[in-house]
């Protein structure tokens, strides 16, 4: 918890400045081209998109392997991205959907890992060190678990040789297992919350609980969850 929103800063920092190239030189690859690559990460996983013509891709390839292996984490970046993250955590707080969206999870999954946000909280964010992140980066990204698609007008034969030739032979011993997670306990009984945020005239109004498991035998749920609804009343 004192940490929370690593995975989602390590995962964005990625982009920041690598072994070979800086953050402006990255992103002036991309441009020139007009190509788009970005990483970004959730409770269960961490991601990439990326798009280009066919015969950028090798580029695009490139740029994303470098960004996977071999970052650096300039501490001069870290802490302008750690700014970005804070002015974002601060108009979260002043949102009132994100902020009944957390409320929910809070009262549902109670001391659940759901509960939390993966982005993490202010304090968390400044706790964060560069030490931190890059421990995170080596022990946790590898190429077990490793998906990926392209789509377009390209020959499969031709994606799988980039990707050969790219990430061929990354190989990370110690990146660990996908965690179990522990069981999601009922919550009992009806739960009413509200969260006055000071200058706010905007209501936004969540209600929902617990619904069956994915694979539950009689996937039918007896309840759903119901998207919120605002008045500016």
């Amino acid at each position: 918890m004192k940490k929370l929103g690593l995975a989602d800063f390590a995962t964005t920092s990625l982009m920041r400045g690598t072994q070979t190239r800086s953050f402006e030189q990255i992103y002036d690859a991309l441009e020139s081209v007009g190509a788009h690559l970005g990483f970004s990460a959730g409770t269960h996983t961490a991601g990439f998109s990326g798009r280009a013509l066919v015969e950028d891709l090798p580029l695009l390839f490139d740029l994303l392997a470098d960004s996977l292996r071999n970052p650096v984490f300039p501490a001069d970046e870290l802490e302008r991205l750690r700014t970005q993250l804070l002015t974002g955590l601060a108009i979260r707080a002043q949102d009132t959907g994100d902020m009944a969206s957390m409320t929910f999870d809070k009262i549902v999954f109670g001391k659940h890992p759901y509960a939390r946000p993966d982005d993490g909280y202010p304090e968390t964010i400044r706790a964060i060190t560069r030490d931190d992140i890059d421990t995170f980066h080596q022990r946790c990204f590898g190429p077990q678990g490793l998906t990926i698609a392209v789509v377009g007008a390209v020959e499969p034969g031709f994606v799988s040789d980039q990707l050969t030739r790219v990430l061929g032979d990354w190989q990370n011993p110690a990146q660990p297992p996908v965690p179990a997670l522990p069981e999601v306990r009922l919550l009992m009984g009806t739960v009413r919350q509200h969260i006055p945020i000071s200058g706010k005239s905007q209501t936004d109004i969540m209600i929902g609980a617990l619904g069956p498991l994915r694979h539950a035998p009689d996937i039918r749920p007896r309840c759903w969850a119901i998207p919120s609804w605002g008045s500016s009343g």
